[in-house]
């Protein structure tokens, strides 16, 4: 009894840990943002504060994973991945899940992301698809689930498929910390959206940070269902034009609701 009770406590204290320190990063990146929003000058270029909140973000993750790993960060997914390399599943997963969430918000009209509406094509790709995932990645999948990684033995198995308690949590954790776009002037249903897709991604990615042990998957994963995204929406436009008998003038009207 004793020693379950220790085990749940170490348990516990684990998760404590990795979720008070995931928060500490975002809120570091976050907080550097919004200040240089508050004290940058009028006509500050849109992309500044979202540049700022990533490299934040990137920063301060890579010094964590550098200081627990005590120098040697393979132990938190910087290596090439093992047991085939999980790219194909990330790739296909990550792209299949992009384009079915561009098709639900799309049609649900509940509008866009706020911090993204003034960026242009080429800005989102770097931003997002890139900066953005890498970043996220490296915290989520590179640190938390990392620092999890004792509690691997730990979780269930589904479709012949075993979740573990990481898996889960960094999935949780991920979906969780895009609620901070209610504070962008996001709405309620969009923000609820994201973070419901984020959840699923969240799993596909940490699935294959664990089972490869590297965090190149997880992040190919990331970068697909951003470009699945963008795939979905020119396909939702087409659709509307050519099935629907809709004009590009008016496609893109009600998209801008």
């Amino acid at each position: 009894m004793n020693r379950f009770n220790r085990g749940s406590d170490y348990a516990t204290s684990l998760i404590v840990s990795a979720i008070f320190l995931g928060i500490v990063v975002l809120f570091a990146a976050w907080g550097s943002s919004r200040a240089v929003q508050y004290l940058a000058a009028e006509g500050t270029p849109e992309w500044m504060s979202i540049f700022i909140n990533y490299a934040i973000m990137l920063a301060v993750s890579l010094i964590l994973v550098l200081a627990s790993s005590m120098g040697n960060p393979s132990s938190f997914g910087f290596t090439r991945p093992k047991a085939g390399g999980g790219y194909g599943a990330g790739i296909t997963w990550g792209i299949v899940l992009g384009v079915v969430a561009s098709f639900v918000m799309l049609a649900s009209r509940a509008g866009g992301m706020s911090p993204l509406k003034g960026l242009g094509f080429l800005q989102i790709v770097l931003l997002v698809w890139i900066l953005a995932s890498v970043a996220e990645e490296i915290l989520v999948r590179g640190y938390v689930q990392s620092y999890l990684g004792p509690l691997t033995n730990r979780g269930f198995t589904v479709f012949r498929l075993r979740i573990s308690l990481p898996v889960i949590l960094s999935a949780l954790f991920f979906a969780a910390m895009h609620l901070i776009l209610l504070t962008t002037g996001t709405s309620f249903l969009t923000t609820y959206m994201v973070v419901v897709f984020a959840f699923f991604l969240g799993l596909v990615a940490a699935y294959q940070r664990e089972r490869t042990e590297s965090i190149l998957p997880a992040i190919t994963a990331h970068v697909s269902f951003n470009i699945g995204g963008a795939i979905g929406g020119a396909i939702y436009v087409i659709l509307q034009i050519a099935v629907f008998g809709k004009t590009a003038v008016e496609v893109v009207g009600a998209l801008r609701g």
